[in-house]
């Protein structure tokens, strides 16, 4: 084992966990994390060794609406995101609060 030499400036963590049509948080980020990740890389294409975005599993906690996602090394956990508030996710993981 080694460290690795790559060093983002934020790391954003999308969650895109689908739930069951039966279970009580509905879709949970499954409806929208698809949508935010795709977007959020979209929109870091250019930046990509600042700003990394990886799609993810549950992160704990579930939006009935949106998706959950978190800025590492921030230590945010932000959530209902959807698509539109992708630049205002960048603003902030990247200091423009």
């Amino acid at each position: 084992m080694r460290p690795s030499t790559l060093r983002p400036r934020v790391h954003l963590l999308v969650c895109t966990h689908a739930r069951r049509p039966d279970d009580p948080l509905r879709s949970g980020c499954g409806a929208s994390g698809p949508a935010v990740f795709a977007t959020l890389k979209r929109a870091t294409a250019g930046i990509a060794a600042r700003v990394w975005v990886t799609a993810t599993g549950c992160l704990g906690h579930c939006p009935r609406t949106g998706c959950s996602v978190v800025l590492h090394p921030h230590n945010e956990h932000l959530v209902e995101v959807v698509e539109v508030d992708v630049p205002a996710v960048l603003a902030q993981s990247l200091g423009g609060r």
